[in-house]
């Protein structure tokens, strides 16, 4: 998983970053958004929390904006998020270790199927946090995304469960 990682953000020559647009001076760019926001954390714009009215007319005059901000300065390879990272992984791989092992399992009944679907959930959930431990986005919002998409999957599987049953063995004659 780290390897993969490493190859797939480090080479071929920045590939990923190419879905990424340019800006023409990015230093007066930070100096400029880090006024704009009081604190590291995450922000929507227009705002849930704006209320509906407001909502409504920022959305309709656009633009909206999703941003990410951490003020304090960095290192730009920091061995902290690398080890973090590390264990992100780790965990991931226990977690894809655990759904694997119980897979036989998952379909036999009801409750088998949704504890499927809601180990699925968390794994996803778990990848999701990545976003804050890779690229620094405030852990708030990465828990609250995360817990979105674990109920989300959790849910599904008790919808889906009854309806998606094992066959029968077929019995010999």
């Amino acid at each position: 998983m780290v390897f993969w990682g490493f190859l797939y953000w480090g080479a071929p020559p920045l590939l990923p970053y190419r879905a990424l647009h340019p800006v023409t001076d990015e230093s007066a760019i930070a100096l400029a958004v880090g006024k704009l926001f009081p604190t590291s954390g995450s922000y929507l714009i227009p705002s849930p929390l704006s209320g509906e009215a407001n909502l409504v007319e920022l959305a309709k005059r656009g633009p909206s904006i999703e941003v990410h901000i951490r003020k304090e300065p960095r290192r730009a390879v920091d061995p902290a998020v690398m080890i973090g990272g590390l264990v992100h992984l780790f965990v991931l791989a226990v977690l894809l270790t655990a759904l694997l092992c119980g897979l036989a399992k998952a379909f036999e009944r009801w409750t088998c199927r949704v504890t499927f679907c809601a180990m699925l959930g968390l794994l996803i959930a778990a990848g999701d946090l990545g976003a804050a431990i890779w690229w620094h986005h405030a852990w708030g919002w990465t828990i609250a995304t995360a817990c979105y998409g674990l109920g989300l999957y959790t849910l599904a599987g008790l919808v889906l469960a009854p309806f998606v049953t094992p066959k029968p063995e077929p019995t010999a004659v």
